[in-house]
């Protein structure tokens, strides 16, 4: 009898250590493999830091490129415009003028005399007042009864647009006034900040002499060393901004 218990724990205690065993082969074998897939995890971590870092290199030299085609650009815009503009006088067409949530869309014309209201919009030409584009004032007008009957619908953040051969130039409406045909301090005459104000005789559709003139001001969407950036090479060409 005392045989038999000690065979059977004798038994017992061999299957106990099997079970170890075969439990610290397990542990081994599982430890291995989560070393494995460690080191591989290890090795993947490295690459995609390696391909981000080329991509950063990447993206680098992209920006760097987009940078230099758009001054590029803007050299060949500015020559163009020169060209454009060299030979302009009296009386050309330049271009069109329109007004967002208005009927106002006409020719534009370089000068504000009779000749140039009888076909469209003209833009003044003396004083110190320059072409679409460029700094300073732009100062467009025309007849209260036929191109600019509907400026009255022009509204504070609308915008102006105007099309020439050297570009279309944006502007944002800040302002709008009647005034005395004396003050031509509202005029903003020889200023060197860029802008535009068109301006017709007021009351709307008179056709009769009158002293008052309505003034719509605007101010360039975007701007640069060189005057208003034409909508062409504007970096965010969302016209309601």
């Amino acid at each position: 009898m005392k045989r038999a218990a000690a065979l059977a724990a004798a038994i017992l205690a061999v299957a106990f250590a099997v079970a170890a065993v075969a439990q610290t082969v397990r542990l081994n074998t599982a430890q291995q493999t989560i070393d494995t897939l460690q080191a591989g995890m290890d090795g993947l971590q490295s690459e995609l830091d390696t391909l981000n870092g080329q991509l950063t290199e990447e993206q680098a030299a992209r920006r760097e490129a987009e940078d230099q085609l758009a001054e590029l650009q803007k050299k060949q815009a500015l020559q163009d415009a020169q060209a454009a503009k060299a030979d302009i006088q009296d009386g050309d067409e330049i271009g069109r003028v329109w007004v967002e949530g208005t009927q106002v869309d006409c020719t534009l014309y370089w000068g504000d005399t009779g000749s140039q209201f009888r076909n469209g919009a003209g833009a003044h030409s003396t004083d110190g007042c320059v072409l679409p584009g460029e700094n300073g004032t732009v100062f467009v007008g025309a007849h209260t009864d036929s191109w600019f009957v509907d400026l009255k619908s022009a509204e504070i953040g609308s915008i102006i647009h105007l099309e020439t051969p050297w570009g279309t130039f944006s502007y944002k409406i800040t302002e709008t006034k009647v005034i005395k045909e004396t003050e031509i301090d509202q005029c903003r005459w020889g200023d060197e900040v860029p802008s535009c104000i068109l301006y017709t005789c007021y009351p709307f559709g008179i056709q009769t002499p009158t002293d008052q003139r309505y003034l719509v001001y605007a101010d360039p969407l975007e701007t640069d060393e060189n005057g208003v950036v034409p909508d062409e090479l504007r970096q965010d060409t969302d016209q309601t901004e």
